[in-house]
């Protein structure tokens, strides 16, 4: 009786994270760049962004990434682009100000089909998303086109297959649990050697990973130049 009554309420919050949408979208986003900013900050640490830089956030929900990454970036540009018009306009909430400054942007789009033009930017960002872009190989053709010669791509993901060989209870159980219930999703859990394969595929080279397993369910970030 229980289980059934939880189901519907879970299924709503994992309907939310693939495409969040109306009340209970907005709160997910909430709960979301609550819950993943110790990640974004441990994935900007990871890439060698320069003060004025353009950087673009893929994904960007409700535009928490694309707030720390114009911090910085005080003499550079950062947009971000998501598919849910609801996370568009939490993410413009969130930089409200930094829009009417003109260094950030906030765009509806689609990973497959990025809103910009070739070599617009010299970092391309991706938190916490790429489980759910629709073609992942397209989605890294895109980041690659609008790259500059040199420029950056870096995926992360808070659940991975570098999930901690000794796990925490919290891996153990919550994690193992959540994780199988995504696979029969869709979702498709990667390591970080799998990462990096996909980026060499789609043409970036000095391709790397690093991952804390203990962290959730696995940190990881890949990076790759263009």
């Amino acid at each position: 009786m229980i289980g059934t009554l939880l189901k519907k309420p879970l299924e709503v919050v994992e309907t939310n994270f693939r495409q969040p949408s109306g009340p209970a979208g907005q709160l997910v986003g909430h709960l979301m760049t609550l819950q993943h900013r110790s990640l974004t900050v441990w994935a900007i640490e990871h890439m060698d962004v320069r003060r004025s830089q353009r950087v673009l956030d893929v994904g960007c929900g409700g535009g928490m990434a694309v707030k720390l990454l114009a911090e910085r970036t005080p003499r550079g540009f950062v947009a971000g682009v998501d598919y849910s018009m609801d996370m568009v306009t939490q993410a413009v909430r969130r930089n409200a100000d930094a829009i009417a400054r003109r260094r950030v942007e906030i765009r509806h789009g689609d990973s497959a089909e990025l809103p910009y033009e070739d070599a617009s930017f010299d970092h391309v960002s991706a938190i916490e998303t790429f489980y759910f872009w629709p073609d992942p190989m397209r989605g890294l053709a895109e980041a690659h086109r609008v790259l500059r010669p040199g420029g950056q791509v870096a995926i992360t993901l808070e659940m991975s297959r570098e999930a901690a060989a000794d796990p925490s209870l919290v891996q153990r159980y919550f994690g193992k649990h959540f994780t199988e219930r995504s696979e029969r999703d869709g979702l498709h859990i990667l390591s970080g050697a799998e990462l990096t394969g996909m980026l060499s595929e789609a043409g970036f080279h000095d391709v790397r990973f690093v991952c804390e397993p203990r962290r959730s369910l696995g940190w990881v970030c890949a990076l790759g130049r263009k």
